[in-house]
């Protein structure tokens, strides 16, 4: 499992406990979990992400 602190949109700066939390408070769809965290959002993460995916 990821860790909660660990980065899963770089380009956001969105953390996985972060998207754990709008799941908590409700996120069910990813456009809900977008809305809510701004994750996948700005389309850069392929790119800033160190691991290139």
């Amino acid at each position: 499992m990821i860790n909660d602190d660990e980065l899963v949109c770089f380009c956001s700066v969105v953390t996985a406990g972060t998207i754990r939390q709008a799941m908590r408070d409700g996120g069910r769809t990813l456009d809900d979990i977008r809305r809510m965290t701004g994750a996948c959002t700005l389309g850069r993460c392929k790119e800033l992400s160190p691991r290139g995916r």
